[in-house]
């Protein structure tokens, strides 16, 4: 009898330790969704809205601003910058290392560019796969916090009005200048 009842306490303790155990580990999940942060919305230096087509790159991290001119501010003293935005609990947007498909580390001579963005492969193989499914590698960038650069525009920029080329003014549309 006294072995039944010591079989049947400890039928109970142990999901009971489970329990316990799991519990223990919930504010540990809770924590590092903690450490995810928020996303980046106002600017470091003015405190604006951001317009994610104005940014900077320092140490593998974006920053995003909301004007032309906050930039030159931001460049002076990067880190001062993203420390506060990481002291207030933000969550900088990271650049591509690695290969969405394969995980391996980017080869910036390998890439595809797709809906404004250019992504990077570490192989040969990975360009064709993510041709195959691309959403399903940009939701997972995406969802990594990935910044992706901007493809290089395919549309030659516009002549400006009346600029010089080597000596002499040309109108607008001449065709040859990258200005």
């Amino acid at each position: 009898m006294r072995n039944a009842t010591e079989w049947l306490r400890l039928m109970w303790a142990v999901p009971a330790l489970w329990a316990v155990a799991a519990g223990a580990q919930e504010p540990v999940a809770k924590e590092e969704g903690a450490k995810a942060g928020k996303p980046q919305a106002t600017c470091p230096v003015m405190g604006g809205k951001i317009d994610r087509k104005l940014y900077a790159d320092h140490q593998g991290k974006r920053v995003y601003f909301c004007c032309g001119g906050c930039e030159g501010t931001f460049k002076k003293d990067p880190a001062k910058f993203v420390r506060q935005l990481e002291s207030q609990g933000v969550t900088l947007d990271k650049l591509q290392t690695t290969c969405p498909v394969m995980g391996g580390k980017i080869d910036r001579k390998l890439y595809a560019d797709h809906q404004g963005k250019r992504v990077y492969f570490c192989c040969g193989g990975c360009d064709e796969k993510f041709k195959a499914s691309p959403d399903k590698f940009l939701k997972q960038l995406a969802a990594d916090g990935v910044a992706l650069e901007d493809a290089p525009s395919a549309k030659p920029k516009a002549a400006a009005q009346g600029h010089n080329h080597g000596g002499s003014t040309q109108g607008s549309g001449c065709g040859g200048c990258r200005e």
